[in-house]
């Protein structure tokens, strides 16, 4: 190993030297030192539209991220500037080496070099297209304004919907089994509300990858959006993507593989949920956007009422029981459920996701445990409890049969 002074000189040169050559993958800086506005910044090399290379820097927050594109030469200076200014620690990965950099509390600096097993060539392909389920050539892209028209690039002020886009079709992709979405049979979707149908649209392309007999149907009640759908799927050539004018209560399932309902507001979401449990859809996925029905319902035990007397955290609150009210009530009716965080730039910073897959075990513990929830918080009305088990809900003491 290289005496510590040295290993600074050394390891920015081999930066610069992969970054003019061709032996460059990635560069990961991270441990941003205290009033960094970033948590980390990762680069990775591309081929632009004219087919010249360039170095993508990704700023990332940790709520957005924000792209800058620049030249070999460029990005030599604004990383060695990062590095010295902002992060202890930038992790190089070559065809053939990766290289652990880092400088210490101290001031000195640490170099460690390990080769690369099975050596790789770089792939300059445009814009890192492999990295993504939804690449930014797909043509529904451009029709929904995120991409630019005949440059297969996504717009830098678009980019955030880009991404939450490929996100949320990587939760789709880890719920539904392969075996499935590669199946003869090809999934089945139902998409309550869609909205702008951003969504709708890439989980549309998403499963046309994998078989040709999936299909979706998107539900909304704005008749403009409606039309504006099926414009674009006409276009697309897209059969597969059909839009219907309507309401989730309205609405009629039948042999769905899969139900999704983003940002329904307040009981909507329940609404959603109700029809897919009712009609023993396998698999659900929902984002609840708003929670004012446990809110304006439940009466908290005189203990919490400090706590809950701010208005901010009363929300909250209600927000995280509501959610938790819905987990139950999905494990109480058969199904294996996650909840967990999921970035929505568009509605909120943050929203939570709810995804369940049918077992057919009603957990009678969550049933249970959704009894002394209401009884817990004084809850006598819970809508999805009063849609799934009629107007007298799982109040304590009952016992209703359950799917």
């Amino acid at each position: 190993m290289s005496p510590p002074h040295n290993n600074r000189h050394i390891f920015f040169e081999i930066l610069a030297t992969s970054l003019m050559g061709s032996s460059f993958h990635r560069i990961t800086l991270s441990k941003p030192i205290p009033s960094t506005p970033w948590k980390r910044v990762v680069a990775t090399i591309f081929r632009n539209s004219q087919h010249e290379i360039q170095i993508a820097l990704d700023y990332d927050d940790g709520r957005q991220i924000r792209r800058e594109n620049l030249s070999p030469t460029e990005a030599v200076g604004a990383l060695q500037r990062l590095i010295d200014q902002y992060f202890m620690t930038a992790h190089l990965r070559l065809a053939d080496e990766n290289l652990q950099f880092e400088r210490t509390t101290q001031g000195s600096y640490r170099l460690k070099r390990k080769p690369v097993e099975h050596t790789q060539p770089t792939t300059l392909q445009h814009n890192r297209e492999k990295n993504y389920l939804i690449p930014p050539s797909s043509p529904f892209l451009v029709g929904l304004g995120i991409a630019s028209a005949g440059r297969s690039e996504i717009k830098r002020e678009r980019y955030d919907k880009f991404r939450q886009i490929n996100k949320f079709v990587e939760i789709i992709s880890h719920l539904l089994p392969t075996s499935l979405t590669t199946s003869s049979q090809g999934v089945r979707v139902i998409d309550f509300g869609s909205g702008k149908h951003y969504l709708t649209f890439a989980l549309a392309e998403y499963l046309r990858q994998s078989s040709t007999a999936s299909s979706v149907v998107g539900i909304e009640q704005r008749e403009d959006l409606v039309a504006f759908g099926r414009d674009l799927a006409s276009s697309l050539g897209w059969s597969h993507l059909t839009f219907q004018a309507g309401t989730i209560a309205d609405a009629k399932i039948s042999s769905a593989s899969l139900v999704i309902a983003l940002h329904a507001c307040d009981t909507a979401t329940d609404d959603a949920l109700a029809k897919a449990i009712a009609a023993d859809v396998p698999y659900i996925c929902v984002a609840p956007c708003c929670h004012k029905y446990v809110r304006k319902h439940f009466n908290p035990s005189h203990d919490l009422k400090p706590i809950l007397r701010h208005g901010i955290l009363e929300e909250r609150f209600a927000e995280s029981l509501t959610d938790s009210l819905r987990v139950l009530a999905l494990e109480a009716s058969g199904y294996q459920t996650k909840l967990f965080e999921f970035i929505s730039l568009e509605h909120t910073a943050k929203n939570v996701i709810i995804t369940a897959a049918k077992t057919g075990r009603p957990h009678h513990a969550s049933r249970k445990s959704l009894r002394d929830l209401k009884e817990k918080f004084g809850l006598r009305d819970f809508y999805l409890d009063r849609c799934l088990w009629g107007e007298t809900g799982l109040k304590s003491g009952s016992s209703p049969s359950l799917p």
